[in-house]
């Protein structure tokens, strides 16, 4: 069961992570001033609420509140009962110089400041302060919630199953747990639970045998199983706290959050009145007018039929307020309406009268307005003064741009996506990056984009107009011709090859065989073409004969190809 010593703990928590990371302002928070020595007791506390960046964090807070002066007491020109003066007086001769321990002295200084405390109260003290601050007020947690985070009014996020975290408080509060937490990420669990046992039967006595070390061991991983997954929840819901509140930051985007109101639509049964009407299975009828035993205007009422010794009897059950069910039970009596044979009712007479009226069931779209918080993305001011300057020193440039400075190629080419014919541009001259700029953004504004593809400038129509310049259609002929009779030239000069044909017997079947060589060493290219033509004539390579071999005479099949 969640208590307040609980949430006390997490908020607590929550403070020392917030106060130990930069930006945040923690409001309220009051250290621990617990004295053993005079039994005081007076545990850290926090009042749940924090800012930074203009974002408001509230942890189990209640209700909403008003902006609160921080106020700092002038206590040297405070008027103390007799009673409490004599004891500061006291109080204030505790000293060390006056042989009085570390301890006493620390415990006479609190006690001083509780008098003080107490003494703000009494009325012609209440006005000696001065304004040091000021506690941001906030709004009331959205229902079932424990936390939220607002800023300007607006509620930007919102949670809850924070308590669960108390069960790790001592982890944040004392070194000796969070030593061992650190231990056991360290060695991982199998090799932490055996130092653990081994430290229970040694170094305790809670154990008598080394069995009973080991499932106390165990017992122990598993709880600090349990311990590590809430810890990393925690710094979690921790971090995300802080993303949250974030703003903007340095030079990046920041976000702000606007409150909008959408109109949403939904579906609902309405009762429609209608003329014709009779007393029958599944009639509706609505009230105008307000009866006896709770049969107020505007409910509706579906009749049934029933059958009884013969005669046909009828009756009729309310609806309910989303007119989907009937409501047949005994819990008012404004659930049922008496009509009987429908021969002698008053049914028929009221609604004569104007106050029942016969209706049906339509389905309808009701308007509703919703508040709804969006996320707008900020440009920093320094981003928007860098992009305006790039922008303005391109367009600078730009206006002094002439086409006719540089030589474009143009040819045609075909999409690989869907098989469209395209256009592709090239700069023959080399561009630097202010130059490239200027032809990219000229190429954009006469319908082009950059294709890192094809590297070129693509254009889905023909560019020779806006670009004052003609495809040359002729070199591209020459050029294919001259590739073509460059590898005419090469196939001729592998055909001149010449080789030399010996008759030799094969060393393990004894058959006869052929081996082909070249007169002249060939290089790679050679040989690997060499190599493909005789498969082709179902010859292959031997590196023991350092020839190709054929079972067969290949003279005749050399000289035709």
């Amino acid at each position: 069961m969640s208590t307040y010593y609980e949430y006390q703990d997490v908020k607590v928590m929550i403070a020392h992570k917030l106060m130990s990371m930069e930006g945040w302002k923690v409001y309220g928070y009051h250290a621990d001033e617990s004295d053993s020595m005079t039994d005081y007791y007076s545990p850290a506390y926090w009042g749940g609420v924090a800012e930074k960046n203009g974002y408001i964090l509230c942890v189990n807070v209640y209700g909403s509140a008003e902006p609160q002066e921080i106020r700092q007491y002038n206590y040297s020109g405070f008027t103390y009962d007799h009673s409490i003066a004599e004891k500061i007086k006291k109080l204030e001769a505790m000293t060390i110089e006056r042989g009085a321990s570390e301890a006493e002295a620390a415990s006479a200084k609190m006690m001083i400041e509780r008098l003080q405390k107490k003494a703000e109260e009494a009325t012609e003290n209440a006005n000696k302060y001065i304004v040091v601050g000021t506690i941001p007020g906030h709004m009331a947690h959205p229902p079932k919630m424990n936390w939220h985070i607002e800023k300007d009014g607006v509620i930007i996020a919102k949670g809850n199953g924070i308590l669960k975290y108390s069960h790790i408080y001592n982890y944040y509060t004392y070194d000796r747990y969070m030593e061992d937490y650190q231990e056991f990420k360290k060695f991982g669990a199998d090799e932490w639970e055996k130092k653990e046992a081994k430290y229970i039967f040694d170094h305790t006595m809670r154990c008598d045998t080394e069995e009973e070390a080991i499932r106390s061991a165990k017992y122990n991983r598993e709880k600090m199983e349990k311990d590590s997954k809430l810890i990393e929840s925690f710094e979690s819901f921790i971090n995300k706290i802080d993303t949250t509140c974030g703003g903007l930051l340095g030079e990046g985007d920041g976000y702000i959050y606007e409150k909008i109101t959408v109109t949403k639509y939904k579906k609902e049964l309405k009762p429609v009145e209608t003329a014709n009407g009779e007393i029958k299975e599944g009639q509706l009828f609505i009230l105008k007018s307000s009866f006896n035993h709770g049969c107020r205007k505007g409910l509706v009422y579906r009749i049934h039929e029933t059958e009884y010794k013969g005669q046909k009897l009828y009756h009729a059950y309310k609806l309910n307020r989303k007119l989907t069910k009937e409501c047949i039970g005994n819990s008012s009596k404004n659930n049922y309406w008496h009509i009987g044979s429908g021969m002698h009712d008053n049914l028929t007479r009221w609604i004569e009268k104007g106050s029942i009226a016969w209706c049906e069931l339509q389905e309808v779209k009701t308007p509703y307005e919703v508040e709804k918080v969006v996320k707008r993305k900020v440009k920093s001011e320094k981003k928007v003064e860098k992009k305006q300057a790039t922008t303005k020193a391109i367009e600078e440039t730009t206006e002094k741009f002439d086409i006719n400075n540089y030589t474009y190629k143009i040819t045609e080419d075909i999409d690989t996506r869907n098989g469209e014919k395209i256009y592709l541009v090239k700069v023959v001259e080399k561009l630097n990056h202010d130059e490239y700029l200027q032809v990219n953004k000229y190429m954009k504004s006469i319908g082009a984009y950059w294709s890192k593809f094809k590297r070129a400038f693509l254009f889905k129509e023909d560019p020779t107009e806006k670009l004052n310049v003609e495809m040359d259609s002729e070199s591209k002929k020459e050029e294919k011709q001259k590739q073509e009779s460059d590898r005419n030239i090469e196939e001729q000069e592998k055909e001149t090859i010449n080789y030399v044909i010996t008759e030799d017997t094969h060393t393990k079947t004894g058959s006869k065989i052929w081996i082909v060589k070249p007169e002249k060493e060939l290089n790679k290219s050679d040989f690997t073409e060499v190599k493909r033509k005789f498969a082709t004539m179902k010859g292959y390579y031997s590196s023991f004969k350092r020839g190709f071999i054929f079972k067969y005479n290949p003279e005749e099949v050399l000289q035709t190809g």
